[in-house]
């Protein structure tokens, strides 16, 4: 019995073991398989899965695309900069930190202690500032410093305006730079960091690839470009005036050669972005007696006048719909050229009757008045001109002369373009185009009528753009002087006044196969003089004479030849 006993609970015994040890290799087994499946075969998967836990993907400033003037110039590039950055909780030190960062980077002391009193595990200190800067405060523990891409203009205040600015992340905020986002700006650039088990952001991972985005060529010639914002701001000091504007252009192509104003912004230092306002595209003014050449080339091109024909202007005072008219200078009985050469208000007033109010405004719009230049420029007017409805009959006087309307000095200028090139509305271009681009708007016998009319407001001793004149070369202009309307649009402000220039040189006497068009745009002269002819034909003189010698000079050393300066 007892035998009996002892063998039963011995086989139960063994039963156990047996049992133990079997589940002890079955879980053996599992657990090295799942160990294999996590560790080997899953090992990607799961890699993924915590690297989305565990890592986190941040923003900086991309490479945007160079952007070229038409020489192969750099006008803005993307550089290598550093960004520095602090991990408050990794920070040692914080009265070195604090004086370090303040002392390399320029920053108040009381910024720094205010950052790395954050609960933020990762706080930015300064952005895109030189590497060589940065790279001095990189081995002080718990500051960090990051590669980023900043733009970097080799031009400084050149084209400030129409290029545009650049945000901190690397976008596109105005100008240029805004309206070719999709061509300057491939993708935001992302950096890998570790963040801890809360998600907070505790160290960066590895090198990182910047994308960059694809170069754009302009029509603009940075040359040129200096060139006409350094005599618009000698012609602004000079004049006491609020701006200076002017915009150069080739007549027969529409490309934009140069545009500017002054004061003018330099790219590279801090600019509140509202300041890069394009005053060329955006500010609208009546353009006074510079608009005598368009009415008058649509008065030539519908018949309803002849060059030769005498008008009587009245000894300077003419009742014309119970308004007077005045001249600023008497002239009696004139030809119509004069009437444009003098400048008499009360001739072309006679003239726009005859086109009438309908034709008028038509022959207005087809120069491209009312209607955005076509550039695409944020911010860009379409000018004011009423619908013939709305207009009085005075208005039909005011319109003539170059009043009740107003424009841009980009509409201006492609006005201008379309009688110096024979009759056809060029399609301005900031990007280089080989040919011309537009419509025939009037006739070429108009075109070179008109044209023989504002060479003769220069070269006439009667003229009043004789200041503008440039011996050797043909120049053609128009002056102009303008009031300029109240901010409420009622009247005019008093004492305010917009001198002008709008006008054309040929240089094929010196070697320059172009036909250039320039406006120039004193805005609220105080120095005394208010007259377009004494005040932007000047500028306009200085201009053309540097941009000739300059496109002449140019041209010889590509052939070869020693240049030769042409002289005024």
């Amino acid at each position: 019995m007892i035998g009996t006993e002892l063998a039963k609970r011995s086989s139960k015994r063994k039963g156990r073991i047996f049992l133990l040890g079997f589940f002890s290799v079955l879980w053996g087994g599992l657990l090295t398989w799942r160990l294999l499946s996590l560790q080997v075969f899953s090992f990607e998967e799961w890699e993924s899965w915590a690297l989305k836990q565990h890592g986190k993907e941040i923003q900086v400033a991309s490479e945007r695309g160079p952007i070229y003037d038409r020489e192969g110039r750099l006008l803005a590039v993307s550089v290598p900069a550093g960004s520095v950055f602090v991990r408050p909780k990794e920070v040692k030190d914080r009265d070195l930190v604090v004086a370090t960062l303040s002392d390399t980077l320029g920053i108040p002391p009381s910024e720094i202690k205010k950052k790395l009193n954050s609960s933020s595990p990762f706080i930015w200190i300064k952005r895109q500032i030189p590497r060589e800067v940065a790279y001095q405060v990189e081995d002080i523990p718990g500051v960090g410093v990051m590669l980023e891409s900043k733009r970097y203009y080799p031009y400084g205040h050149a084209a400030s305006s129409l290029i545009g600015k650049v945000g901190i992340d690397g976008t596109g905020l105005s100008g240029l730079e805004a309206v070719f986002e999709k061509k300057l700006f491939s993708d935001h650039a992302k950096v890998k960091v570790m963040r801890d088990a809360k998600g907070n952001i505790i160290q960066t991972r590895g090198d990182f690839e910047i994308p960059k985005g694809s170069e754009l060529s302009l029509s603009l010639d940075a040359e040129l470009q200096l060139i006409l914002e350094e005599e618009l701001l000698a012609g602004q000091e000079k004049a006491k005036a609020l701006a200076a504007l002017g915009v150069l252009i080739d007549a027969d192509t529409g490309e934009v050669l140069a545009l500017g104003q002054s004061p003018s912004f330099n790219l590279n230092d801090p600019i509140d972005v509202k300041s890069l306002k394009n005053k060329l595209a955006e500010t609208v003014i009546e353009p006074g007696s510079i608009l005598k050449p368009i009415v008058a080339a649509a008065a030539l091109d519908h018949f309803v006048v002849k060059p030769d024909e005498m008008i009587d202007c009245e000894k300077g005072k003419y009742r014309f719909a119970g308004k007077t008219i005045k001249d600023v200078k008497e002239s009696g009985v004139i030809t119509f050229s004069d009437v444009v050469v003098k400048s008499s208000n009360i001739g072309m007033t006679k003239v726009g009757v005859r086109l009438g109010k309908e034709r008028l405004y038509h022959e207005l719009r087809k120069f491209g008045l009312g209607e955005p230049s076509g550039l695409g420029l944020p911010g860009e007017s379409r000018g004011i001109l009423r619908s013939p409805k709305n207009w009085a009959m005075v208005d039909v006087a005011t319109h003539s002369f170059g009043q009740g309307v107003a424009i841009t000095p980009l509409q201006m200028v492609r006005a201008i373009a379309a009688i110096v090139n024979g009759g056809v509305l060029p399609q301005l271009t900031i990007k280089t185009q080989s040919s011309i681009d537009g419509q025939r708007i009037i006739s070429e016998r108009a075109a070179l009528l008109t044209k023989k009319m504002m060479i003769g407001v220069i070269d006439e001793t009667h003229g009043t753009g004789k200041a503008a004149s440039i011996p050797g070369v043909v120049v053609g202009g128009k002056t102009g002087t303008a009031q300029k309307a109240r901010k409420n649009g009622r009247g005019y402000e008093p004492g305010a006044y917009v001198a002008s220039f709008a006008g054309f040189v040929e240089g094929e006497s010196i070697g320059v196969a172009k036909r250039l068009a320039l406006v120039i745009m004193i805005d609220e002269p105080r120095g005394g003089v208010i007259y377009g002819g004494a005040l932007a034909a000047p500028v306009f003189k200085k201009v053309m004479v540097r941009s000739l010698n300059y496109l002449a000079t140019r041209k010889k050393l590509k052939g070869g030849v020693q240049p030769v300066r042409f002289n005024s």
